[in-house]
């Protein structure tokens, strides 16, 4: 390989990596916690995840007939004070709608018993599972917020990220003659076992 070429792919490789250190480390924590759900959880005393009542009150949605669910969700989390980042629960249905509406330090489910005008608060502990969990499973476009539609691209580019790191990694052990052997050997260890959990699991 040329040096120039070299060099580029060798800096290129490190400042990647830098400024995507904190999503890495994000992505690293919140597999392992995946991995290791049981564990996490009897580490929180089995309540990992659960979500506590903050308040119930009348509520009637002063929107049109044919309004969706979203346009109904965001009426409804501006009249609580929650507005912001939201989603829809497919579970949800005409008689009742479920938000969750997610936040830096917290996440909040909204039920609203549309047919008994009602509307149930919940909150979910503050953990730092929890935390990680979301910021892993935080992705795409969809809000109409700046900042997601900033982590949504910079999601886009860790993923890009790991595939050049994959490919450049080669390119520079290949460059490296005395760890050609054992860089090869590591290179078809780790192809085969991932070949064969593959087909087998």
């Amino acid at each position: 390989m040329a040096p120039v070429a070299s060099r580029f792919i060798r800096r290129s490789h490190m400042y990647l990596a830098l400024f995507l250190t904190p999503w890495m480390i994000i992505y690293a924590l919140s597999g392992l916690i995946l991995n290791r759900f049981d564990t996490v959880r009897n580490l929180w005393g089995g309540k990992y995840s659960d979500f506590e009542k903050i308040e119930e009150r009348p509520y009637t949605a002063a929107s049109s007939a044919d309004a969706s669910p979203r346009q109904i969700g965001e009426q409804l989390l501006a009249d609580l004070g929650l507005a912001g980042s939201f989603n829809v629960n497919p579970a949800s249905n005409a008689s009742r709608l479920v938000l969750m509406r997610s936040a830096l330090l917290t996440v909040h489910r909204v039920t609203y018993f549309r047919a008994e005008h009602r509307v149930l608060i919940e909150r979910q502990r503050l953990d730092a599972p929890v935390a990680l969990n979301r910021a892993h499973f935080r992705h795409g476009y969809e809000q109409p917020y700046l900042a997601g539609k900033i982590w949504g691209a910079i999601v886009d580019l860790a993923v890009l990220g790991m595939v050049f790191w994959a490919v450049s990694g080669v390119l520079l052990w290949w460059e490296i003659k005395p760890a050609r052997a054992w860089g090869a050997l590591c290179l078809l260890a780790g192809g085969s076992i991932f070949g064969v959990l593959l087909a087998t699991i």
